[in-house]
């Protein structure tokens, strides 16, 4: 199986060669034209946590955190577009149970052999390294709402789209912004904490060499066995680093992993007086997001990010972004699916502070995702195939974009992912215990909780994605 083959291919540093003998024909091969589609209906499965079974399991969530409203969020976005030449589009939920990573093969077989689906979505939290499941072993068209890999790419063919900037990218350019906007001096000794699952790891091997191009010294780099998704022991490794760097000279550190592995070496770096300079590098699910800021510990409080992903909170910290006119039709059309107001800058499943609810923010990724989605498939006409969606996803090279790419991005001939800026954001601390200032805000955050705060550089917040 490809995702087999291509783990232990990482193991052994081999990653390149996996995917040049892999890119061909699975990923490319033509998906059935029939799959998913009857006279009346088009099948969609929506992978979504399973958040219902974890509170069956006695995990304490707030209410509105279920497996329903996760797929509601699809399916609402399919009713207000209306059929789709005569037949509605149905989405189906396939889960993985959030503190079981062994589950995501699991949701992928109930993704694509339980069901038989036109296509996949996800919005975020699928792992990366098992959309080869779906998009090469099983053969089944995705549109992922985060990032992904070179390889994974090219074997998947065209079976696969994302909104996000692919993992290699990103790391091209922190190491293009570090130079271009003389972030880091060229004096630093650099450490880079990443991981040996697909993504991250090529990803470092990316950064690392870029650096090194751009005249930078990397002294030390460290890769966590992100692959055992074991995130005890990927925070054991992570805290053990901040020794490993010291050890080496380090004085600025490039992070990659997630939240769920880093928390370790931010906790340990200020318990032992670390001074580094740190930087993360958005290659990991819900990384920069408004979810990952929720979850980041305070103790990586100042660390900037370079990302794709935007923020509700101003670069001045003294207001709340307002929506384009893309952002405001989402939002009205979340609003109205679960009857409440939505509030800029909360995480799912609201936030609660001196008594007062803010409710949660709209969903971004999904709305983009299906603005795109749901038009290419009208296009392709009665006799709908995926290689048609695929081409009129891919002509598709200016659309507006929710909290994401300076809102708007476009695919290309040769450019599966939507979005083409980033920008440099820095985590800011806030919890239940801040106290709202002048502006109505949360030492700068739109609500009690830790948020982004967009930065200028060089006088300018937002960057072309490099090509290459």
């Amino acid at each position: 199986m490809f995702r087999t083959l291509l783990r232990a291919c990482v193991a052994t540093a081999v990653l390149g060669l996996v995917g040049a003998g892999l890119t061909a024909p699975a990923g490319a091969s033509a998906h059935s034209a029939t799959q998913g589609v009857t006279n009346k209906e088009i099948d969609i499965v929506a992978l979504v946590a399973d958040l219902t079974g974890l509170r069956n399991q006695g995990i304490n969530l707030p209410p509105k955190l279920t497996t329903e409203n996760l797929t509601r969020r699809w399916q609402t976005l399919a009713d207000d577009y209306g059929p789709i030449n005569g037949r509605k589009v149905v989405i189906k939920p396939a889960v993985w149970n959030p503190v079981d990573n062994t589950t995501f093969d699991k949701a992928c077989t109930q993704a694509t052999q339980d069901n038989k689906p036109f296509v996949v979505v996800n919005g975020n939290g699928y792992r990366q390294s098992s959309v080869a499941c779906i998009t090469v072993d099983n053969n089944t068209p995705m549109f992922y709402g985060e990032s992904v890999y070179g390889d994974l790419q090219k074997a998947s063919g065209k079976n696969l789209v994302s909104l996000g900037v692919p993992a290699e990218t990103s790391a091209k350019a922190a190491a293009d912004v570090a130079k271009s906007e003389n972030l880091v001096p060229k004096t630093a000794k650099i450490g880079i904490l990443t991981g040996n699952e697909p993504a991250t790891k090529a990803a470092g091997d990316v950064l690392e060499a870029e650096l090194k191009k751009n005249g930078f010294t990397v002294a030390k780099r460290v890769d966590v066995n992100t692959l055992a998704a074991d995130a005890t022991a990927n925070n054991r490794e992570s805290a053990a680093a901040v020794a490993t760097f010291q050890a080496a000279g380090v004085d600025t550190v490039y992070i990659l992993i997630p939240f769920t592995s880093n928390q370790g070496y931010f906790q340990e770096a200020q318990k032992t007086g670390a001074s580094f300079k740190n930087f993360i590098v958005d290659t990991a699910s819900s990384l920069c997001t408004q979810f990952g800021a929720s979850r980041t510990p305070l103790e990586a409080a100042g660390t900037p990010c370079l990302t794709t992903w935007d923020t509700r909170a101003l670069t001045t910290k003294d207001g709340v972004k307002k929506d384009n006119e893309f952002e405001a039709k989402c939002r009205a059309q979340f609003d109205k699916a679960f009857s409440e107001k939505s509030q800029p800058g909360v995480p799912a499943g609201d936030v609660t502070a001196a008594g007062v609810t803010y409710t949660e923010d709209l969903a971004p990724n999904e709305c983009t995702q299906m603005s795109l989605l749901l038009p290419a498939i009208k296009k392709a006409g009665k006799d709908v195939t995926w290689p048609k969606v695929y081409n009129n996803l891919l002509k598709t090279t200016k659309a507006p974009a929710a909290y994401m790419s300076n809102g708007e991005g476009g695919f290309a001939k040769n450019k599966s992912y939507f979005v083409n800026q980033v920008h440099l954001m820095s985590l800011n601390a806030a919890n239940a215990q801040t106290a709202k200032d002048a502006n109505g805000l949360f030492n700068g955050c739109p609500a009690p909780v830790n948020c982004w705060i967009p930065q200028q550089v060089g006088g300018q917040e937002w960057f072309p994605v490099p090509k290459g």
